[in-house]
């Protein structure tokens, strides 16, 4: 191999390893921030959740750090929480002071890291930016309700158009991004859909009897049978006998009308013999 050859493989190999040292990552934030005493806890806690490295791997990104006498009650909070808020103060795009106060629009959306992970609920993956008439600038979570309150004291440091470090007045901690946004924002469980109307059931007879009413006793064991019911007049029996049957084609007997015609019938018969006699 020529030495020509030999150098142009050299300075190859050098601005390969030079591309990758920079495309594998642009800044390193815990450096930066060790300059930056105030903020020695928020560096420290960007270490302990393993942002640290999530925040190094991109190449454009803004960070709102809070200064060690701001950071409230996050150093209290369980780290996946801790973890979860911090990401929220990520967001990613670049933004130094200019480029903020050049936005026309009186209310930006930005997206925060928090947003990448896929488990951000409702609007907790975004930042709300409002530009006040006095020329400041807040932030807030853009989830419905949350105050947009923390102020914007400051730039840090930057690196155009890598890496942007703002200074924030307090936290910003969207509404349930502690767990519990499943407990406050989930709907009322359904009620169960009605089903068909049943009839109610039919009340027994015994239902409509009043409770004093007489009660009717059973007959005695040794009763008297009734006595039987008599059949048609003239009817014979099961018993009865040929001449029985004969009697009871008998004419029945005459009522009082009858007896008095046929006992006129025969005074007639009686005066008409006499008469003849005679």
């Amino acid at each position: 191999m020529s030495s020509s050859t030999s150098i142009v493989v050299v300075i190859s190999a050098v601005l390969l390893l030079s591309f990758t040292a920079t495309t594998i990552s642009a800044f390193n934030i815990t450096r930066i921030l060790d300059e930056y005493p105030p903020f020695s806890q928020f560096n420290s806690l960007l270490s302990q959740t393993h942002l640290a490295e999530e925040i190094n791997r991109r190449k454009t990104i803004t960070i709102l750090a809070l200064t060690n006498d701001r950071l409230g009650d996050i150093t209290g909070k369980p780290v996946e929480v801790q973890k979860r808020i911090l990401m929220t103060h990520v967001v990613l795009d670049y933004y130094d002071v200019l480029k903020l106060n050049k936005l026309k629009s009186t209310k930006t959306v930005l997206t925060n890291l928090y947003q990448a992970t896929g488990t951000a609920d409702d609007q907790q993956g975004f930042l709300d930016v409002t530009h006040k008439n006095d020329g400041s600038i807040y932030f807030g979570s853009a989830m419905k309700g949350s105050p947009l309150d923390a102020k914007l004291e400051g730039s840090v440091m930057k690196m155009p158009y890598n890496i942007s470090v703002l200074s924030i007045s307090h936290p910003i901690i969207a509404p349930g991004i502690d767990g519990t946004y499943k407990l406050i924002g989930a709907p009322p469980p359904k009620a169960a859909a009605p089903g068909p109307k049943v009839p109610p059931p039919a009340e027994s007879p015994e239902e409509d009897v009043p409770a004093d009413a007489p009660v009717a006793e059973e007959p005695a064991a040794d009763a008297d049978a009734p006595a039987p019911v008599d059949g048609p007049a003239g009817a014979p029996g099961p018993d009865a006998t040929p001449a029985d049957a004969a009697d009871n084609h008998s004419p029945p007997p005459a009522n009082g009308a009858g007896k008095n015609m046929v006992s006129g019938v025969m005074m007639m018969v009686t005066l008409a013999s006499f008469l003849a006699a005679h």
